[in-house]
C-alpha cells in the first residue's frame, strides 16, 4: 500500500525541512512555502492532510484555509496548523477556520507524527460512515 501524501507549507526553511524529517518516515511530503503555493499543490496533488504555518508572505495560513474550505470543499483537505502564534486567540481563530488541530512551535516530533495519525484516523472513519450510510 502506499504512503499518504502529506503537504507541508512553511516560509522558514528550517522548520519545513523538521517537517518533512519527520513526517517521511510514515508519509510521503510534498512542501509549499507560501499560502498561495500551497493552494496550487493542493489543487494538483490532492493531499490527504495539509500541516501549514500560518504566519507566511503572500498569503498567511488562516486566509489560505479559508480559500481551501471555500473552493474545494467538500474534498478539501484536512488542516493542522503549526505556528509559532500560540497565543489562545490565535489557536481558536485556527480551529474556527476549520482548522483539525493547532500545533505551537517549537514542536516536539512525536506530538506531530501523533496528530497527523489522529486526522488521518478521523478522516478514514469518516469515509466509512459515509459509504455505510451511503448504502440502501
Amino acid at each position: 500500500m502506499s504512503k499518504k501524501l502529506i503537504l507541508a507549507v512553511d516560509d522558514e526553511p528550517s522548520i519545513l525541512l523538521a517537517v518533512e524529517d519527520t513526517l517521511n518516515l510514515d508519509y510521503d511530503v510534498i512542501t509549499a512555502k507560501t499560502g498561495r503555493e500551497a493552494l496550487k499543490m493542493i489543487e494538483k496533488h490532492k493531499p490527504a492532510l495539509v500541516v501549514m504555518d500560518v504566519m507566511m508572505p503572500e498569503m498567511d495560513g488562516f486566509t489560505a484555509i479559508k480559500e481551501i474550505r471555500k473552493t474545494m470543499a467538500p474534498s478539501a483537505p484536512p488542516v493542522i496548523f503549526l505556528s509559532a502564534k500560540s497565543g489562545m486567540a490565535d489557536i481558536e481563530e485556527g480551529l474556527k477556520l476549520g482548522g483539525f488541530d493547532y500545533i505551537t512551535k517549537p514542536f516536539s516530533p512525536a506530538k506531530l507524527m501523533k496528530k497527523v495519525a489522529e486526522v488521518l484516523d478521523r478522516m478514514e472513519m469518516r469515509k466509512k460512515i459515509q459509504q455505510q450510510s451511503k448504502k440502501p
